[in-house]
């Protein structure tokens, strides 16, 4: 029986990975984007060559009530990955209380707003599965800022407090480390800074090889599938030895 998954940041990078790596018949992938319809829809469409369905929902996960209405829109879900992530690179020194707010609304509070709707009904069927997209700055402390890595910090928490609460009504969470993986945004954000950010990463791991999305696609197919009902609470590394806990 095929899944209903929604993935937020669907519209690139390690977002559309994801879609695609769970894109087989019987699946629907709910590929959410903010006013990115276009490149959302090329997802969709390799989604769709690889027999799934796929639909798209538009929301600023900034606003609360974009996210509840996302939550609505996409109706009961099988598997919830919260990918969307708001980067940031300001220094304390100068960084706006609002850009610590929105850094926060977007990585932290959307993904709870998002558990807390549509893990009802996942726990009404007694499955479901929630996969959180963190980071290991937040066992580094850097190079990002200090409300990502803070916020990143906090999703970890939050998986882990949620996996506690939920894990009775059979649905898992846990939390997905991407490692140094050269994103579209990353690479926006550093801004031709790569030699000083992304290649000393590399340089550290256990794997010294740049890593893409689609590494991380077989360890998602793990966290969502029926085998792993006994995994969670946990903060999967998949980084090329990046780090070891």
């Amino acid at each position: 029986m095929g899944q209903r998954i929604l993935i937020t940041g669907a519209r690139r990078g390690i977002g559309a990975a994801l879609a695609v790596g769970l894109a087989r018949p019987g699946n629907i992938l709910l590929l959410h984007h903010l006013d990115a319809a276009a490149e959302a829809e090329t997802v969709a469409g390799l989604c769709r060559d690889l027999g799934a369905k796929a639909e798209l929902l538009d929301a600023d996960l900034a606003d609360p009530a974009a996210v509840r209405s996302l939550a609505t829109a996409a109706g009961p879900v099988d598997v919830l990955i919260n990918n969307a992530a708001k980067a940031s690179n300001v220094d304390i020194g100068v960084l706006p209380l609002d850009e610590w707010q929105k850094t926060f609304a977007v990585n932290v509070t959307a993904p709870m707003l998002l558990t807390q709707a549509l893990s009802v009904g996942m726990a009404e069927r007694g499955w479901g599965r929630i996969v959180n997209v963190v980071s290991p700055t937040v066992r580094m402390g850097g190079p990002s800022g200090p409300s990502y890595v803070s916020s990143k910090a906090a999703l970890i928490g939050l998986t882990r407090s949620l996996a506690r609460t939920l894990g009775p009504a059979g649905i898992t969470v846990n939390a997905l480390s991407p490692g140094a993986i050269r994103t579209e945004g990353e690479a926006e954000l550093a801004a031709g800074r790569e030699a000083e950010t992304h290649a000393p990463l590399v340089a550290t791991q256990a794997i010294p090889r740049s890593l893409v999305p689609e590494d991380l696609v077989a360890t998602l197919r793990l966290l969502v599938s029926d085998g792993s009902g006994a995994l969670t609470g946990q903060v999967i590394e998949v980084g090329g030895g990046l780090i070891f806990r």
